[in-house]
């Protein structure tokens, strides 16, 4: 976490979070926009905002491999691409998996 960052910025991001909106953060380069990837709600305004069709997807940022996994199909990972991802994690790489049924259409 970036130890710069308020409390007090902190602490408002999370209650938004919890009340389904959308947050802009910084990120490396840029501000980034986001939102609880488990609320309906809040992912449907994020499109909306950035209109985007709900078709193209969504970028997820997670610190771990273990916190995709609710959102993507590991199973259709090959031992070679599995070893990739975990090769450069964490890193700044970008990785397309391939989501998981149990998500809404989309």
């Amino acid at each position: 976490m970036n130890k710069n960052l308020p409390s007090e910025a902190v602490q408002r991001a999370v209650v938004a979070l919890n009340n389904k909106e959308v947050i802009a953060y910084p990120t490396e380069a840029v501000f980034g926009v986001g939102c609880d990837p488990d609320s309906e709600e809040a992912v449907m305004r994020l499109l909306a905002l950035k209109q985007r069709p709900v078709e193209k997807g969504l970028i997820l940022i997670a610190a771990s491999f273990e916190q995709l996994q609710p959102y993507i199909d590991d199973s259709q990972l090959t031992d070679e691409q599995r070893a990739t991802v975990f090769a450069r994690w964490p890193g700044p790489v970008t990785f397309v998996f391939p989501r998981s049924q149990r998500l809404p259409p989309g």
